[in-house]
């Protein structure tokens, strides 16, 4: 009998031990299986304004981290990169920037991070640039404007006719593609589904504009931020309000000048921008009594519904353009 009693405990304690071996191997496993990614098994992919993160956004997907360095609703014009900015480009693969000036900090930027791995990539490069020979000018003189961009390259806001848009979106699925060839297909199919509702945008535009009567296809703008997208769409930009950035004041020639096409041409409406001071729409207003439209967006997103993506925001622009004017 107590042989049999010294087998039975025996026997137990095996079984107890099966069990909290078991139990231990399970939590170690569950703990494995929750732990976070490293970050060097992280995709990420660095881009310096929202319109081109969404852009990159539609093609990558899950696949990647999308990382603006200038976020929605912030003012690109007067962006200094931030430590953290230099810290995600250290860990970043792949950057995209628009070029053209747009990202006058970038050469510094990509120094002080030291990613000697990073792949940079220019949106613009090999599309046809606006605005070059009229900034050779100011090229020679060295003179970079006060915007923040750096002009004597040309106008850099290619992105604001669609079909650049387009030409963009080919470029990130092609690069991505490169990059990730595991996640190819994901790319290419996420690229063919956002192709055909950017050329739906570009036709809802189109149609848009037309709506308009011919002698209303005509614009003043706070700054030269539209020329691709009035050459794309049959618009014409009379004259920007101020060359440079925000503070920057007309000359008292200039100005007399917008007055004068204002009155010649019956311009309904001046259209300002986000990100900058509407005063001097408003005092042209005062004194030629046309409409101020002062919320358009280009550089950046909005942050609502209606403007935080780069569809809604090229919506939202159509869409008071052709209202005032009408």
């Amino acid at each position: 009998m107590p042989s049999t009693l010294f087998k039975s405990s025996n026997i137990l304690k095996v079984l107890g031990m099966a069990l909290m071996l078991i139990f231990f191997t399970g939590c170690a496993t569950q703990r494995l299986e929750s732990a976070p990614t490293s970050t060097k098994e992280q995709k990420i992919v660095i881009t310096s304004i929202s319109p081109l993160a969404d852009l990159i956004k539609n093609v990558g997907g899950d696949a990647v981290q999308v990382v603006s360095l200038v976020p929605p609703g912030s003012d690109p014009h007067t962006y200094e990169p931030t430590p953290e900015a230099i810290r995600q480009v250290a860990k970043a693969q792949v950057l995209f920037a628009n070029g053209v000036g747009q990202e006058t900090y970038l050469e510094k930027l990509i120094a002080n991070s030291q990613n000697k791995d990073l792949r940079t990539v220019i949106l613009a490069e090999g599309l046809p640039i606006l605005g070059i020979e009229e900034d050779h000018a100011a090229e020679a003189e060295k003179h970079v404007e006060g915007d923040g961009h750096d002009h004597s390259q040309g106008n850099p806001h290619l992105w604001l006719d669609v079909k650049n848009a387009q030409s963009y979106v080919e470029k990130i699925r092609d690069v991505l593609s490169e990059t990730y060839p595991q996640d190819q297909a994901v790319f290419e199919a996420n690229a063919a589904k956002y192709l055909q509702e950017l050329e739906s945008l570009d036709r809802w535009i189109r149609e848009e504009i037309k709506s308009l009567p011919e002698e209303n296809r005509k614009l003043i703008v706070y700054h030269d931020a539209w020329a691709y997208y009035a050459q794309a769409y049959g618009l014409t930009v009379l004259k920007p309000v101020v060359r440079g950035g925000e503070e920057a004041e007309p000359s008292a020639k200039d100005y007399a000048e917008l007055i004068e096409l204002i009155r010649r041409y019956n311009i309904k409406a001046v259209f300002g921008e986000v990100g900058f001071n509407p005063k001097l729409l408003y005092q042209l207003a005062q004194e030629t009594n046309v409409q101020v439209v002062e919320d358009l967006y280009n550089d950046t997103l909005g942050v609502t519904p209606d403007t935080d993506s780069y569809i809604e925001m090229m919506q939202h622009n159509t869409k008071a353009i052709v209202s005032a004017l009408k």
